[in-house]
C-alpha cells in the first residue's frame, strides 16, 4: 500500500503516532490481553503466534509496512488470540485506541487508508484459510517462495509452524528446491 507523503491529512494523522521499538524475541503484546493500541511496523518483522497445549504456532508475519496489532482484539476490545513477538529488532509507530478512533472520525484519508489495510488483511486471512484447506504443504511452501527476502529473515522453526509442518519436513522441502526438483504448485 502506498502512502501519499504530500497528503496533509495523512501527515497530520502520522504526527499523532508515537515511535516504539522492541528487541529480538521480545513480546510487543501478549495473548489474552486486550490490544489497546494500533501499531504500524516501520522496520523489522513481527510474528503473530499462540501456544495451544504448549506447542508454539506461528500464524503470520508482519514486516515493515504491516500492522503489528492483534486487529481482532483492537477492534472488539476483547482479549487477544495471539501474542506478537519481534523476530528481529523492530521499530514501529503507534497510537492509542481513543486517538485512533478520533483520527478515523476527523481524517477521511486516514479512515480510507485503514479500511484498505483491513481489506488487505481480510483477503490475506481468507487466502491463508483456503490454502490450509485446499493445498498441500508443498504448495503452501511454493507460494512462500515468491517472497525470498521474508523467507531468509524468518527462522526455520517459525516457517515450519506457519506452514503447518515440522522443521524436518521443511528441511526436506528446501532440499527439493535446492536440488532443482519440482515443488508442487
Amino acid at each position: 500500500m502506498a502512502w501519499d507523503e504530500d497528503d496533509a491529512g495523512l501527515r497530520a494523522a502520522l504526527a499523532l503516532f508515537r515511535p516504539g521499538a522492541v528487541a529480538r524475541h521480545a513480546l510487543l503484546s501478549r495473548q489474552g490481553e486486550v490490544c489497546a493500541r494500533f501499531v504500524f511496523v516501520t522496520r523489522g518483522c513481527l510474528r503473530f503466534c499462540y501456544a495451544p497445549q504448549g506447542v508454539d504456532v506461528s500464524v503470520w508475519f508482519s514486516p515493515a509496512g504491516g500492522i503489528g496489532s492483534d486487529t481482532q482484539s483492537f477492534i472488539s476490545q476483547r482479549p487477544a488470540n495471539f501474542s506478537v513477538e519481534a523476530i528481529e529488532p523492530t521499530e514501529y509507530l503507534w497510537v492509542s485506541k481513543a486517538t485512533f478512533e478520533t483520527l478515523c472520525r476527523q481524517q477521511p484519508r486516514w479512515a480510507e487508508l485503514y479500511r484498505r489495510l483491513c481489506e488487505e488483511t481480510i483477503v490475506f486471512m481468507i487466502d491463508r484459510l483456503v490454502a490450509f484447506q485446499a493445498q498441500t504443504a508443498e504448495q503452501r511452501y511454493a507460494a512462500l517462495l515468491n517472497d525470498p527476502t521474508l523467507l531468509r529473515r524468518i527462522p526455520q522453526k517459525y516457517l515450519a509452524s506457519y506452514l503447518g509442518i515440522t522443521p524436518t519436513s521443511l528441511s526436506r522441502l528446501r532440499r527439493l528446491v535446492r536440488t532443482g526438483r519440482e515443488v508442487a504448485k
